[in-house]
């Protein structure tokens, strides 16, 4: 919007209708909020259950991490003198996936959306992470209008994605962890500037899936985070991860250097060339770091830092406990892998390709390839899961469900459950969306996939956008989610009423109770026991 002439009758004459504006949250454009950085105009919006609600997109969290700020830490953002216009998605971050019709290494911009800006009583917050394997995903297009009704406030994040989020020297020239490092510079403009929005700074909950999740388990274990959030959800996907633990950087460092024509060393001389590389050049470099398919799940992870003001995991997540008691909900889906194996089901030949080269494959894809035991490993697995017959996709399903995702949340959950209140469960809910049928074509349904859970918090999102009528189930299943979720959100307990069952917290013990989220709530016990027992007894 341009700026306004200064003269007698703006002064006289706006100053008073913005006056107006700010306290009302109301105008005949959009609605105005103060920020520490200046002025923003929103818009209105309409919630699924018909409620008029305020959204304001596109806001700079950081400056621009560009030029000479590539591969560092994020800077606080620029101020203002127009009021910026909010009205709109910005740009996502460099990914090869395209999620978006703008991409721009000028990505470090969140979305608040929210029922009111001036309530009686301030609403708690939700901030989401979103998924993507660190090198891919938006905080753009996931829609508020399930959550929205439920009376908090939803803001969603981009962050820096593969080399530029997380490339590492293993050294001062380029720490690594800027992904990361951007989602706690998020949390703290969250922290200055929510309240203008109606949110309450001091209660935030965490949330996020699959990377998003274990960013979350991240936060809670980093002191970078400490005080900026309350409470943590993770959907399918930890810190103590074979995907998401950190591992050095500099090997993958010197493997993208040389693929784009970069000395390998010394570390200086590697940053300064990569920082002159054009972005497109550097993001596609990064998938060479991919050996099979979804494998490894990660190409770049979180890496440990040396210890200064400005790190963010300084020991590896195995050594380190909740930096506060957070209450923390967790869980995962009951077909994880169907994400993945839904490929198979329209290419065999993807099936047949891992069968075949299982002994190569399944220690990169399991993260075990650097054990001398791989390769009896490799046996066991396969003698698990599928005797001595070829792999099936049900099988397979099964196996990358609990290699990748389900041992490690029960694992997580048992290491850090004496610190805080947790909560545990199973989303088994199959409706008309999966994020199964991303690679499979036409509806081919292996279960309830990683990220399907989704579905039912955001009345939008940028993977799978939602067209069309829902059905009625679905639509039950969206209020029952997100009851569940705020209800943690707003109190730290899912089910604060007992309504319309007690899901009680995690209890040590061989078996953990859980709550099956499926078109019933079930209290049960004993999470595919026997399964995450056999992936115990691997031990690498």
């Amino acid at each position: 919007m341009p700026a306004a002439s200064p003269t007698l009758f703006f002064f006289a004459a706006s100053a008073a209708s913005l006056m107006l504006a700010f306290l009302s949250g109301d105008d005949p454009v959009g609605p105005v909020v103060r920020t520490k950085q200046g002025l923003v105009r929103g818009a209105f919006d309409t919630s699924y259950g018909g409620r008029k609600f305020l959204g304001f997109q596109n806001l700079p969290y950081a400056k621009p991490p560009v030029g000479q700020l590539r591969f560092r830490s994020p800077q606080a953002p620029d101020p203002w003198v127009d009021i910026r216009d909010a009205t709109a998605q910005g740009p996502v971050c460099p990914q090869n996936n395209k999620l978006g019709p703008k991409e721009s290494e000028d990505c470090l911009y969140l979305n608040v959306f929210t029922p009111e800006l001036k309530p009686e009583k301030l609403f708690p917050v939700m901030f989401w992470i979103h998924g993507g394997g660190w090198v891919s995903g938006t905080g753009a297009g996931y829609k508020a209008g399930y959550l929205i009704d439920k009376n908090v406030v939803l803001v969603t994040i981009n962050y820096r994605l593969g080399p530029l989020g997380f490339l590492s020297t293993d050294d001062e020239n380029c720490p690594g962890n800027f992904g990361l490092k951007d989602q706690v510079a998020a949390l703290k403009w969250v922290k200055e500037n929510i309240e203008a929005f109606g949110g309450d700074p001091d209660d935030v909950t965490l949330f996020g899936n699959s990377v998003g999740a274990a960013s979350a388990h991240y936060h809670m274990l980093s002191t970078a985070s400490k005080g900026l959030f309350n409470k943590a959800i993770s959907e399918s996907g930890v810190a103590l991860a074979t995907w998401a633990r950190p591992e050095p950087g500099l090997d993958n460092a010197r493997k993208i250097a040389v693929l784009v024509g970069c000395p390998s060393e010394p570390s200086a001389a590697l940053v300064k060339c990569l920082r002159g590389v054009d972005e497109p050049i550097l993001t596609a470099a990064a998938l060479n770091l991919t050996k099979w398919f979804f494998c490894p799940m990660a190409q770049l992870r979180p890496v440990v830092e040396k210890k200064s003001e400005d790190s963010f995991l300084s020991d590896d997540p195995l050594n380190l406990k909740p930096h506060s008691s957070i209450p923390w909900l967790v869980g995962v889906n009951s077909e994880e892998g169907a994400v993945f194996t839904g490929a198979f089901v329209e290419y065999n030949t993807m099936l047949q390709d891992l069968d075949r080269n299982s002994d190569k494959l399944f220690p990169i894809c399991f993260a075990y390839q650097t054990s001398p035991r791989a390769k009896l490993i490799t046996e066991r697995i396969r003698n698990f899961y599928f005797s001595s017959n070829p792999l099936t996709v049900n099988g397979s399903t099964n196996m990358i469900s609990d290699g990748l995702f389900t041992w490690k949340t029960d694992e997580s959950i048992r290491r850090y459950n004496d610190t805080q209140a947790t909560y545990y469960y199973l989303f088994s809910y199959r409706g008309k969306y999966s994020m199964s049928d991303i690679y499979a074509i036409g509806d081919v349904n292996i279960g309830v996939a990683h990220g399907d859970e989704a579905f039912y918090l955001f009345s939008n999102n940028p993977y799978m956008p939602i067209t069309g009528e829902l059905p009625a189930k679905d639509i039950e299943m969206a209020k029952k989610l997100t009851k569940l979720w705020t209800d943690f959100a707003k109190t730290g307990n899912p089910t604060p009423d007992n309504d319309p069952l007690h899901w009680p917290q995690v209890t040590f013990g061989r078996e953990l109770q859980y709550l099956r989220i499926g078109e019933k709530l079930e209290v049960k016990k004993g999470l595919f026991q026997k399964r995450i027992d056999f992936w115990k007894s691997l031990r690498f």
